[in-house]
């Protein structure tokens, strides 16, 4: 088994995974250029990006934080919102990179438009899949 203490690496990656592949197809779909070569180099980009950013911010924790300061005690409603706050500052920071890194010096005339369906299609990856990630560590780190 894998130790304790790779718990949150092993969350990190995996929800990476489901949000490279999300965020990928979202944004080919929407320049027109969903190609497997463009596809994969744009999955391995969205992974490097997405873990780095997911390592050094972090923001599920400032979700939860915000949970905690509105007083909400529902579980379900929790998972929301933490994953709302989480999600936007994720979500942004990640594709703002990724577009950069696609398009260069003229990201702000591509990424603006692009954002509000990167985050509609990043959160619900994120609500769907953060669960089952978590999940899945627990498993693999327990004994």
């Amino acid at each position: 088994m894998i130790g304790k203490q790779h718990f949150g690496q092993i969350i990190n990656f995996l929800i990476n995974v489901a949000l490279g592949l999300a965020l990928t197809a979202v944004g080919l779909s929407m320049a027109g250029a969903i190609q497997p070569l463009a596809f994969v180099q744009s999955f391995v980009v969205s992974m490097a990006v997405g873990y780095t950013i997911c390592d050094l911010i972090p923001a599920p924790a400032w979700g939860k934080m915000f949970t905690k300061y509105l007083g909400i005690k529902n579980k379900l409603g929790c998972h929301l919102i933490s994953t709302a706050v989480g999600g936007l500052v994720l979500i942004t920071c990640i594709s703002f990179f990724c577009q950069f890194v696609a398009v260069g010096g003229s990201i702000l005339a591509v990424w603006p438009h692009a954002l509000p369906y990167l985050l509609a299609a990043g959160y619900l990856v994120l609500i769907i899949f953060m669960p089952l990630c978590e999940h899945f560590a627990v498993v693999l780190t327990s004994k």
